[in-house]
């Protein structure tokens, strides 16, 4: 899906759990379209680490609970994971997977 995004802004629990993968993540974000795509300056990438007490809270955590929801035909409860106002958003964008 193309976005004609300027910046990436991504969200991470600390380098220490997530730094490794970000690196790769960022290197084929960056070298990925000028090698084998259309020629294009890659677009610069904004890490913002999320606090402390969040760290064991991962989207594959969250994907998960929406998944096992799912699967028994209910709602999940997302109330302990992430702020109200956003919880029906992204319960709604992991249905779609």
């Amino acid at each position: 899906m193309q976005e004609n995004a300027e910046i990436f802004f991504r969200g991470i629990r600390t380098w220490e759990k997530d730094g490794e993968e970000e690196r790769n993540l960022h290197i084929l974000n960056t070298w990925g379209p000028l090698l084998l795509g259309p020629l294009k300056w890659p677009v610069p990438t904004y890490y913002l680490e999320g606090k402390p007490e969040y760290n064991h809270i991962s989207s594959t955590l969250i994907r998960n609970m929406c998944r096992e929801a799912s699967q028994q035909k209910c709602e999940p409860d997302l109330s302990l994971v992430v702020p109200k106002s956003v919880a029906k958003m992204i319960e709604e964008a992991y249905s779609r997977e």
